[in-house]
């Protein structure tokens, strides 16, 4: 059976009298989830739904003409946040709410602004959030809180090269490079000219290592900052790499790692095209990434 594609939707903006028949959806919309977990008080969700509803910050969502559900979306300083989206029960099921927060993260993602919400722990809500790629960061007593990071051309770029290194995926690694890229790396004291220089060398590594992603940030200059964390063995290292990006594509990478030391053996300009040995403390940039 081929998925029924979602119904085109509109956002409609609400009004202060629009909070009763909003109320009233909004019970309709979370009733099965919070008697399921024995919360389910009209007048508790009067007093929440009263505590977060600004008109300017609701919008109905309105498919076919009829209002199927409504969002508050509150733009913050340094985040969207979603604080509150219900499609009403009839309406469910359709991919209206999937497409309805493909649109919040794609405003967040214009803005390069996380998106933060909070879902009824135990409620179907949570695998919603979860297969939309956002990660809970959170707990209070009745709810999980979640965030979703900014995504873009550059930081899906830098997230797909470390999960090809992690692959082992070369090929895929080299298609998000440009041919001429250039790469240092401070702490050890080595320069890397061409991408093909770099895929040899990730590939040269003794094996059994892993790569796990931590941190991954646009920098006002534009470029993309990552922090990964590489387990080899019972050895754990932290490197901090600086990205320029062009269009999607890498064209050049700065790293450094959190101990300054040789390259091992292994790993040497003989061995290597493309690479040079470097000395660091000559150049101011090893100290001002």
């Amino acid at each position: 059976m081929k998925p029924q594609k979602a119904a085109a939707f509109a956002l409609q903006p609400a009004s202060a009298g629009d909070f009763e028949s909003l109320l009233a959806l909004r019970l309709r919309a979370m009733h099965d989830s919070l008697a399921q977990i024995g919360r389910y008080d009209e007048a508790r969700a009067r007093e929440r739904l009263a505590a977060g509803f600004v008109p300017e910050h609701t919008q109905h969502i309105v498919v076919d003409g009829a209002r199927v559900g409504f969002i508050v979306l509150k733009q913050l300083s340094h985040a969207l946040r979603l604080d509150h989206f219900y499609i009403d029960p009839p309406a469910q099921r359709r991919g209206i709410g999937s497409a309805v927060l493909r649109w919040v993260c794609d405003q967040a993602d214009a803005q390069l602004l996380p998106v933060e919400l909070c879902a009824l722990k135990g409620s179907a809500a949570n695998r919603f959030y979860l297969h939309h790629g956002f990660a809970m960061t959170g707990d209070g007593d009745w709810d999980h809180d979640y965030l979703r990071m900014p995504t873009s051309p550059s930081l899906r770029a830098v997230r797909s090269l470390w999960a090809a290194f992690q692959r082992r995926d070369w090929k895929a690694a080299r298609a998000l490079l440009f041919d001429d890229l250039e790469a240092v790396w401070w702490s050890s004291g080595e320069h890397i000219a061409g991408a093909d220089a770099f895929i040899a060398l990730q590939a040269g590594y003794p094996e059994g290592w892993t790569i796990h992603l931590i941190e991954l940030a646009h920098l006002q200059d534009g470029r993309v900052m990552s922090l990964v964390r590489v387990d080899h063995g019972e050895a754990t290292y932290f490197a901090t790499s600086f990205f320029r990006v062009d269009d999607g594509c890498i064209a050049a990478v700065e790293e450094y790692w959190a101990t300054v030391e040789a390259p091992p053996a292994w790993r040497t300009p003989q061995a290597f095209a493309g690479l040079t040995a470097i000395a660091p403390r000559d150049d101011a940039r090893a100290r001002q990434p």
